[in-house]
């Protein structure tokens, strides 16, 4: 036996294997070592020493080093085998199994008794903003000529998407005009001198607005053209292709066509008589040219490709004339044609979620299946929002009106634009006012119903302060409609804070009543922007944003609406139309089927909001004109 620590040479033979070199090792070591060039002591200088451990079988492998081959096959057998050990692995086995049923089991409870989510349908920008309309003649003069310009939009910016909260913001008035800015278009890609930007700055502006999330929305008028227009001049000269732009009438005899005030829509110019259905300054375009509809796609692709968000298109019953028809009546099914055209390249622009592109127009008609055709269907699909005519909600609609007003225009799974000052109609707060100072108070009912019904609230500019009529100007000839244009109405400054210098347009007289600071001052009574700030937060919830609505008139005073979305809160509305102090007994609201006790969320006089009152053991008063919001919980 060599000593702990020595080495065997490779040269001399193992007792064990001839094959093989080993070395014993003292019983304390558990490895030895391999002691080349510098080990303790001298070595002489060989080439290769080898080593390896002694043990009971740990064999060395063919090179000299340590090799373990584990357990050997009998020993494996003899734990495979051993009662204990296979107890313990049926045990496992067991518990893995129990345990994944339990974890499946637990997942699908979960899943079956767990609250689901409350369905929310797929609302647009479109659906979910409010619009406000900037006439912008007549909004805020910034240069001191007496015309509304951009810049002075800019400067008022924050009263509309800060103090109102208006994220869509529709401008009119824009556009290269002979009667700066209105119907009498001359280029609708070249702006008015009047707005005080030029081109490129407002198209920057455009897109900064939409990377915020803002909308902007632009006129479309596609059924004329001011005779200034380019289109029309080569029209008389007869150039290709622009001798059929507009409408000539070319059968005089079978084409006598005239107003409703027997005066004829013919115009002549040299040698042409040309078709004009709202002046003759204002010749009609051939929309079943073509030709002229590629025009006005490209109008639209111009703007979109700036970052409009939608277009207002005027005149959709004017639209398209039937040639053959000797009244000179519109071809509605034509009309309904050149929409899908329009609707075509709206959907092509719209790329990506919150960047959809949408149209929308007014509807005077009130034939329900015409209105209907407007909205068109899948596969004919036309405009998104349809904007129905609701100028009748005035002083003589009491709770029975505005019931059948309601349920004309609702429609499921349509979508409505509510507008209660449009082109046509007074403004609101002058229909509203038989000089009894209730005025106010019966604005902001209107505006409840404008902005808790479903649909997107249009508003005209000023309309949220109470806003009146101007005084008539015969020398604007504008057909009475200027007087909803007068300037807004800021402050009690001269010219209401409009202008430095007299505007293009008289401020209406009441100003000094119906002003944005007088509305948002202290302790100011019956203010309808501040009601109408209120009814705007209301209507983020989710019941008035896409709940079932539901009318109910017990009486020609009280009116009620119910507007519920399931498995969210639900609303009721409770508005007093009348003149008179109003007893509503809980008998009274039976029949909306509401939950006994609610929450008041709005009262138009700021009583208990936010307290809890239970509905069905007191009766309610409400004055003349109050409104009251009761909310209640979801029934899942």
């Amino acid at each position: 036996m060599t000593e702990p620590g020595e080495v065997l040479k490779s040269e001399e033979k193992s007792p064990l294997n001839d094959d093989s070199t080993r070395v014993d090792i003292d019983a304390d070591e558990s490895s030895a070592h391999l002691i080349k060039n510098g080990g303790a002591g001298d070595i002489p200088d060989v080439d290769e020493y080898k080593t390896t451990v002694v043990g009971d079988r740990t064999p060395a492998s063919s090179d000299g080093e340590v090799s373990f081959t584990g357990l050997g096959k009998d020993e494996v057998l003899r734990y495979a085998n051993d009662p204990f050990w296979v107890r313990l692995r049926w045990i496992l086995f067991i518990l893995f199994w129990v345990g994944w049923i339990a974890m499946l089991v637990t997942a699908i409870t979960i899943i079956v008794v767990a609250p689901r989510c409350p369905p929310r349908p797929d609302q647009k920008w479109y659906n979910t903003e409010t619009v406000y309309k900037v006439l912008a003649k007549s909004f805020k003069d910034s240069n001191g000529d007496g015309v509304g310009d951009h810049p002075g939009m800019l400067e008022k910016l924050n009263y509309i998407t800060d103090t109102l909260g208006a994220k869509a913001i529709w401008i009119s008035s824009i556009f290269k005009s002979d009667n700066d800015g209105e119907n009498g278009i001359i280029d609708h890609k070249e702006l008015s001198e009047k707005m005080n930007v030029n081109e490129a700055d407002f198209i920057n502006w455009i897109k900064k607005m939409r990377k915020e999330g803002k909308k902007i929305i632009l006129d479309l008028i596609p059924n004329h053209s001011s005779k200034k227009h380019k289109w029309f001049e080569k029209f008389l000269n007869g150039e290709a292709p622009y001798k059929d732009y507009y409408i000539s009438n070319k059968t005089q005899e079978s084409l006598n066509w005239k107003d409703e005030k027997n005066n004829s829509l013919w115009a002549k110019e040299g040698i042409i008589e040309y078709l004009h259905q709202f002046s003759a300054s204002h010749p009609d375009l051939n929309l079943k040219n073509p030709a002229v509809v590629d025009e006005i796609k490209n109008i639209m692709k111009y703007w979109f490709e700036a970052g409009v968000s939608g277009f207002y298109i005027h005149d959709l019953e004017y639209l398209v004339e039937d040639l053959n028809d000797v009244n000179g009546q519109s071809n509605t099914q034509d009309t309904l044609q050149f929409l899908e055209e329009l609707r075509k390249v709206a959907d092509d622009y719209s790329d990506k979620p919150g960047r959809e592109r949408a149209l929308f127009g007014f509807v005077q008609t009130t034939n329900r299946n015409q209105t209907l055709e407007y909205w068109g269907n899948d596969e004919k699909k036309r405009l998104h929002i349809v904007v129905p005519d609701i100028s009748n909600i005035d002083l003589s609609c009491n709770s029975k009106c505005v019931k059948k007003l309601l349920e004309n225009i609702l429609e499921k799974d349509k979508w409505l634009g509510l507008q209660l000052t449009n082109e046509k109609s007074d403004r609101v707060a002058t229909r509203l006012d038989n000089k009894d100072g209730n005025y106010k108070k019966r604005l902001t009912v209107a505006h409840a119903l404008q902005l808790l019904i479903q649909g997107t609230p249009i508003n005209y500019y000023g309309d949220e302060i109470g806003q009146r009529n101007g005084e008539k100007n015969s020398t604007l000839n504008l057909n009475g409609r200027e007087v909803i244009m007068s300037p807004m109405q800021w402050n009690t400054d001269k010219y209401a804070g409009f202008s430095t210098v007299e505007p293009w347009y008289s401020v209406s007289t009441t100003y000094k009543l119906d002003n944005v600071d007088g509305e948002l001052a202290h302790f100011t009574t019956s203010s309808s922007l501040k009601q109408f700030k209120n009814l705007l937060k209301l209507r983020e919830r989710e019941s008035f944003r896409w709940g079932k609505t539901q009318v109910y008139a017990p009486n020609d005073d009280l009116l009620m609406f119910t507007r519920k979305a399931e498995r969210f809160p639900s609303f009721l509305v409770l508005i007093n139309t009348g003149n008179s102090s109003l007893h509503v007994a809980p008998s009274n609201i039976e029949m909306a089927d509401v939950p006994n006790v609610g929450q008041v969320r709005f009262h138009s006089r700021n009583v208990e909001i936010d307290q809890e009152i239970n509905i069905a053991d007191f009766a309610l008063n409400l004055e003349p004109f109050e409104i009251v919001v009761f909310e209640f919980p979801s029934k899942d």
